[in-house]
C-alpha cells in the first residue's frame, strides 16, 4: 500500500521539519497545503476530532498527539476497523507542573494577595493571613499511571507524603499502590486529593458524594484527569459549605456546549481556582507529543506494531 499521512492542523516549521526528517520519502500534507488532503490519506493525525473526520475513507491509521481520544475518533475507528494510537505520556511532566500550580497558589493565596497588593491594600500580619505549608502534609494521588508518578516525584521534594491508589495493590517504584476499593477509607487521610484518571465508565462519579464526605474539612482536591470523574453536584454542595477547596483544569463541559464549563457554576466559586485545560500546553509537551507521533506513525509504515494503541475507552 502506499501511504500517505495527513495532519488536522497547520504545523509549525519546526513540525513540518520534524515530520520530513521521521517520513522520510512518505508524503504527508495538512490542510492549509492540502485543503481536501485527508480524502486519499492513509494516516491520520490529530488531536481534537477534526469536522472532516468521517470524509477520511482511506484511513487506515489514525495517531493521536493527546493522551486520551475522543469517543468521536473511536467511532470511526471502530466502524472501519483500524487501529488508533495516543501519545499517552507525552505531556506527564507539564500536566504534574500544573497540579503544583495550583496548589501552590492556592495555599499561598497568590491571586487574592496579589489582588489585594493591586488594590493598595497592605494585608495584615494576623493568623487569620496566614498562608498554607506543603511540608507535612498528605496526598492522596488517584489514578497512578504517567501523571500519577509525575505528581509524586514532585510531591516528595516538597516534604508531601504520596498515597497512590488505582485499580489494583501493588507496588510501582517505592511507592506502595493501594486498591480504589480502599478510595474512600484514604479519603480522610489527604490534605491534598490529585485526580489523574481517564473518563470510563468506572471512573465516571468515582469522587463522589460519600468520598467528599469523607475529606478532611479544608482539604484541597485538584483534578487534571477528566472533569466527569468528579460528581460535579457533590463537589459544588462541599465549596458552597466551606468545607474543601479545589483546583480544576479539567471540566464537565466545553465550548460550543450549553453550560460550559460548569453548569452548576463551580468555576465562578471562590474556593476554586479555575483554568480552561491547558496542564499540557507547553511547548516542552508539544514538541514531545508531536515527536512520539511522528515515530510511532514511522513504526506503523514500517509495518511495525504501534505503541500506545487504544481500546474502545480510549486509553
Amino acid at each position: 500500500m502506499k501511504h500517505k499521512v495527513f495532519l488536522s492542523w497547520k504545523p509549525e516549521k519546526w513540525e513540518v521539519e520534524l515530520w520530513r526528517e521521521v517520513l522520510g520519502e512518505t508524503p504527508f500534507s495538512w490542510p492549509q497545503v492540502e485543503p481536501q488532503g485527508y480524502r486519499d490519506a492513509t494516516v491520520l493525525v490529530m488531536a481534537p476530532p477534526p469536522p472532516w473526520l468521517e470524509e477520511a475513507v482511506n484511513a487506515a491509521f489514525i495517531q493521536t498527539i493527546s493522551a486520551g481520544v475522543h469517543p468521536r475518533i473511536l467511532e470511526f475507528a471502530s466502524k472501519r476497523g483500524i487501529p488508533v494510537a495516543s501519545a499517552k505520556g507525552c505531556n506527564a511532566a507539564a500536566v504534574a507542573e500544573m497540579v503544583f500550580a495550583h496548589i501552590l497558589a492556592l495555599e499561598k493565596r497568590v491571586c487574592s494577595l496579589d489582588a489585594s497588593l493591586k488594590r493598595g491594600e497592605w494585608t495584615p500580619y494576623t493568623r487569620e493571613t496566614m498562608l498554607g505549608d506543603l511540608e507535612g502534609k498528605t496526598m492522596l494521588i488517584v489514578g497512578f499511571g504517567n501523571i500519577g508518578v509525575e505528581v509524586a516525584r514532585r510531591a516528595e521534594a516538597f516534604g508531601i507524603k504520596v498515597v497512590p491508589v488505582a485499580t489494583r495493590r501493588r507496588v510501582v517504584g517505592r511507592w506502595l499502590v493501594y486498591p480504589v476499593e480502599e478510595l474512600t477509607r484514604l479519603a480522610g487521610i489527604a490534605d491534598y486529593v490529585v485526580v489523574t484518571l481517564p473518563l470510563t465508565p468506572e471512573t465516571k462519579g468515582l469522587i463522589g458524594r460519600e468520598f467528599i464526605s469523607h475529606m478532611k474539612r479544608g482539604a484541597l482536591l485538584v483534578n487534571v484527569g477528566r472533569g466527569p470523574v468528579v460528581d460535579e453536584e457533590a463537589l459544588r454542595e462541599a465549596l458552597d459549605e466551606g468545607r474543601i477547596r479545589a483546583g480544576i483544569d479539567v471540566w464537565w463541559r466545553y465550548p460550543p456546549e450549553e453550560g460550559a464549563p460548569s453548569p452548576l457554576g463551580v468555576h465562578k466559586s471562590q474556593a476554586v481556582l479555575a483554568t480552561p485545560h491547558k496542564a499540557g500546553w507547553t511547548p516542552g509537551a508539544k514538541r514531545k507529543c508531536v515527536s512520539f507521533a511522528a515515530r510511532n506513525v514511522a513504526r506503523f509504515l514500517r509495518g511495525e506494531e504501534p505503541l500506545n494503541l487504544v481500546s474502545r475507552r480510549g486509553y
